[in-house]
């Protein structure tokens, strides 16, 4: 967490952890493709303790990319389910990989750095996810993951300020949230949607704990009006 004080805002949010999971990393065998992975995970019916790096258990196949301390829990919303099914699109349960399905906390309600009381940790929201083709391989969807970014049902991740138990029941309130912040989805769309939004462009560079590697991105975008290629993570 950076040194950014907090406003005293008060809004009022919560939502509750409906499953929460962990997976080792093995290799998968998933629409032809050899993966190690961690995104099979078995739920908890009890509490699971949170540290630094995430959850006790949970493993990555990829820890260029993924975990570590700003990307310790990936968090999805359980009301996106049914939108998929909607569509036409079969997801399994918990067929996000994330740790924590969460009912009652959308993306557009969550904002970077929002610090959250969550069972007996305390945590802080710092990214959306960005998907990859690991979720398109899984569930034989070429284009999901640019899909979860169209659709704004991304999920978010969050990381870990004072180590704690989480369980499912457990519920997720706000605690405090940063001025000038913005939310997930507003994140995600002007990262990977809107992406020549200027205006958008601006205004999330003012939202504190932006993750800097995208604070770098989005400013080369108002300098040279070029973006970055992202075809390899989207797997087009």
């Amino acid at each position: 967490m950076t040194g950014t004080s907090y406003s005293p805002q008060k809004v009022e949010l919560r939502g509750t952890v409906e499953r929460v999971r962990t997976g080792t990393a093995q290799l998968r065998q998933w629409s032809g493709r050899t993966i190690m992975t961690g995104a099979h995970k078995t739920p908890h019916d009890g509490p699971v303790q949170a540290g630094t790096y995430g959850l006790d258990g949970d493993e990555q196949g990829n820890t260029k990319v993924h975990g570590g301390p700003d990307k310790a829990i990936c968090c999805y919303p359980a009301e996106h389910y049914p939108a998929w099914e909607a569509d036409g699109i079969e997801i399994g349960e918990d067929g996000f990989f994330e740790n924590l399905t969460l009912s009652g906390l959308l993306e557009e309600a969550v904002h970077l750095g929002d610090v959250f009381e969550l069972g007996s940790a305390l945590v802080q929201v710092t990214q959306p996810r960005r998907p990859c083709t690991t979720v398109s391989a899984r569930w034989n969807v070429a284009d999901l993951p640019q899909l979860m970014q169209t659709t704004g049902r991304c999920g978010f991740y969050l990381r870990v300020l004072e180590p704690g138990a989480i369980a499912p029941g457990d519920t997720m309130r706000l605690k405090s949230r940063l001025s000038n912040s913005s939310s997930v989805a507003e994140v995600n769309r002007i990262m990977n949607v809107d992406r020549y939004d200027r205006e958008g462009i601006e205004r999330v560079l003012e939202s504190p704990e932006l993750p800097e590697k995208w604070r770098v991105n989005l400013t080369r975008r108002l300098v040279r009006g070029t973006v970055e290629d992202d075809s390899a993570r989207l797997g087009q």
